[in-house]
């Protein structure tokens, strides 16, 4: 799902096709044209492809936007900004249309393998995201904690990048993740009613900021005898420091608020996730992102669940030192970016697809950790893919040239 918004993109515009008229968002009256398929719920068709898949119109904050229709970004033109990658070579593949079905009118249900209410205080173990080869796999019909984060970073295309981008700030990172719950649904509830994302801080508006968040998080007090509600993280970490009983959590755009995790939360969670918040620490501009689920208690919150994912200066997410280089090589490419969802750490998936070649060229930079059997496995599969492939072997430390843009 993809917002047509000018903050941070400057590509040439898509035409539409809404009955026998045509347009695009240099149009006199867009709003207006987009007010009126909205209130008549009609689907305008994006010319870009002799697909013309549909799109459909979204009111946020007073304003529309259009958006395309789930699961239709591949029939996108790729120099169109409402294109997504096939699904196959992503994670999202695998849970396509079991963790996450989307009806004809675009709303998206998402089956979670984690709950949104509990009973009692204990926490739970971390989500690593990755799985030892000994455990099972997650199930592809419900979404773990990262595969949550994972559906919410492509639907706000926050995994998209193009050379015309201007540099991303937390402020459109806050304003698509958060557009992009809008239309989802987890639990029999909207996701939006849950997921809490900081918006970007500012002191002179500390007091008008603090506010909003109290009116949004008052539904997640407990209440005696019901089960305790618990709400979606999605923010920047910024520190931790000891407390009584555990740790206390920072989170940038949220100095006024405390989380806490308790003590075997603490040490399980730095078992999974020291290596990115090592990986972010070495590199220069990255983030680290939080996932969490978390039960309010009057003005602090209690973790209960947690999953990391590093992402780059652009907020582009990375895995591994190789695909941080490669993700740098194609800082002046336009390129859209695989996440796993559900799926190990050595599944055999593209790390991206380069958008600029024609056509698109899937690529593949395993971890120099990848056994010899398994790269075999996905040699194989990118020689069978539905774009052409470009391979960075394991155990080659030079980067192989990229296809040139044409």
């Amino acid at each position: 799902m993809i917002f047509m918004r000018s903050a941070d993109i400057a590509v040439p515009a898509s035409r539409y096709q809404l009955g026998a008229d045509t347009f695009d968002a240099a149009s006199p009256n867009w709003q207006g044209i987009l007010a009126t398929a909205h209130r008549n719920k009609a689907r305008p068709a994006c010319l870009c492809s002799s697909a013309s898949p549909l799109m459909y119109v979204a009111k946020i904050q007073g304003e529309f936007y259009l958006k395309r229709m789930p699961g239709t970004g591949h029939a996108h033109d790729p120099s169109c900004d409402s294109f997504a990658m096939p699904p196959e070579l992503s994670g999202l593949g695998q849970v396509e249309g079991k963790a996450i079905t989307t009806d004809d009118s675009g709303e998206t249900t998402l089956k979670l393998d984690f709950p949104l209410s509990v009973r009692g205080r204990r926490g739970v173990a971390p989500d690593a995201g990755d799985h030892e080869p000994t455990v099972a796999e997650a199930s592809p019909s419900k979404l773990g904690l990262l595969g949550l984060l994972h559906f919410l970073w492509d639907a706000a295309g926050l995994t998209m990048w193009r050379p015309a981008y201007a540099r991303r700030s937390w402020w459109i990172v806050h304003r698509e993740l958060t557009a992009a719950a809008e239309r989802a649904n987890a639990k029999s509830m909207p996701l939006s009613s849950v997921l809490f994302v900081p918006p970007m801080f500012s002191a002179e508006k500390k007091d008008e900021l603090a506010a909003a968040r109290r009116r949004f998080l008052h539904h997640l007090q407990p209440v005696k005898g019901k089960p305790m509600p618990l709400g979606v993280l999605v923010a920047e970490l910024k520190d931790m420091e000891p407390s009584q009983y555990g740790r206390r959590i920072r989170f940038k755009h949220l100095p006024d608020m405390a989380f806490f995790m308790e003590e075997e939360l603490c040490a399980r969670f730095d078992k999974l996730a020291g290596d990115k918040i090592r990986d972010v620490e070495a590199v220069e501009g990255a983030h680290l992102i939080v996932i969490a689920t978390f039960n309010m208690r009057g003005n602090y919150a209690e973790i209960r669940q947690i999953a990391v994912m590093a992402v780059t200066a652009q907020w582009i997410p990375f895995d591994h030192d190789r695909e941080l280089r490669l993700i740098e090589a194609m800082r002046d490419r336009h390129f859209s970016k695989s996440l796993r969802y559900n799926m190990r750490q050595d599944a055999p998936i593209a790390n991206a697809v380069m958008l600029d070649t024609s056509p698109p060229t899937a690529l593949y930079c395993p971890s120099q950790a990848l056994q010899p059997e398994l790269e075999r496995e996905l040699v194989e599969i990118a020689a069978e893919g539905v774009y052409p492939a470009w391979i960075w072997p394991a155990q080659d430390d030079d980067m192989p040239g990229l296809p040139a843009a044409g």
